[in-house]
């Protein structure tokens, strides 16, 4: 099988059709493949799969402003995106997504410009101390992406104005501010562009990968991703169905924050919802369904959360929970 090598610079500024162009090329991705994939928005927030909108982001002033809000379809937290942000994504099939050569390309491309850069945690690239990017990840059943933001020179005075960083993340992260802990690569190095920085992207692509070819849209393809489109800019994926719950158990653990919500009927769990800015977000998919039906008890809960399907790398996260609700004597 030979490998195919792509890539597309998406010249709309809309985050509801950008996403949808990300969407459609990992539900379509083939065995081979690897896409790098670059685009910037004007002035937005975006959240993550399982994020609360209300709690998340400020997005009354963000849309009398002119911006818009837009939610992916991975974990991790909120951000803010303006033109002076450019953003990639490295769509690939199981058999070629390669988490290493993928940072390599992002290293490389910074490195051009006399920043040392380094993978960091999770999810973070940094700098000088500081992020430049914060990265998240989707994998679904053709292949995974790893996608992210690299802040070149992206206004911080409106990327704190929108963003509503919850109180217990900021004392859990030890940090005094959203602003405190990132950078602009143009304070590093004021020659830095979005547009140099995605001909530096390009060509630390060509040299990791090979000579890429432009992706092969098709109008099936355009057809599709404006479906996707409408559905990113609806209310419902926007703001989901946020009914009156009567229980709302709220924390936070190395691996993200969490808010269960609770509808109860005769002391039994019949709708859960789950908030969350951990990565896993198709694990955090699970986690509400396991609970209908089951006893508003703390050890019938815990049980509950502990015989959900997981694997060895999800076990954390489900022995943090069920531990947490445990001590709380529901």
């Amino acid at each position: 099988m030979q490998n195919r090598f792509f890539y597309y610079i998406n010249p709309k500024l809309d985050p509801h059709q950008t996403l949808a162009v990300e969407e459609y090329m990992l539900k379509h991705v083939q065995p081979g493949d690897v896409i790098m994939y670059l685009y910037t928005h004007e002035d937005s927030v975006i959240i993550g799969k399982h994020q609360n909108a209300w709690a998340e982001c400020r997005h009354e002033r963000l849309l009398a402003d002119g911006g818009k809000l837009a939610r992916r379809i991975s974990g991790g937290g909120a951000v803010f995106h303006d033109v002076g942000n450019l953003n990639f994504s490295f769509i690939a099939a199981h058999d070629t997504y390669d988490l290493h050569r993928q940072l390599k390309v992002m290293l490389d491309a910074a490195n051009t410009f006399g920043i040392h850069a380094e993978f960091s945690g999770r999810n973070d690239i940094m700098a000088d101390g500081r992020k430049f990017s914060g990265n998240a990840f989707c994998r679904r059943k053709n292949g995974s992406f790893h996608h992210g933001t690299i802040l070149i020179d992206s206004d911080m005075n409106k990327l704190s104005q929108y963003l509503a960083v919850s109180k217990d993340k900021i004392e859990s992260k030890g940090i005094s501010s959203v602003r405190a802990r990132v950078v602009n690569l143009k304070e590093l190095n004021p020659d830095i562009t979005p547009q140099k920085m995605t001909e530096a992207l390009l060509e630390a692509y060509r040299a990791e990968y090979g000579k890429p070819q432009p992706y092969p849209f098709t109008d099936e393809a355009w057809a599709e991703i404006g479906e996707i489109a409408k559905r990113n800019e609806s209310w419902d994926w926007l703001f989901g169905e946020s009914p009156q719950f009567d229980i709302t158990i709220k924390t936070r653990f190395a691996w993200g924050g969490i808010e269960l919500m609770l509808d109860l009927k005769d002391a039994l769990i019949r709708k859960a919802q789950v908030f969350s800015d951990a990565m896993d977000a198709d694990f955090m998919d699970t986690i509400a369904p396991a609970l209908i039906g089951c006893a508003f008890r703390s050890a019938d809960l815990a049980q509950c959360i502990r015989n959900i399907p997981h694997t060895p790398e999800q076990d954390a996260i489900l022995n943090d929970l069920a531990s947490y609700i445990e001590k709380q004597g529901y």
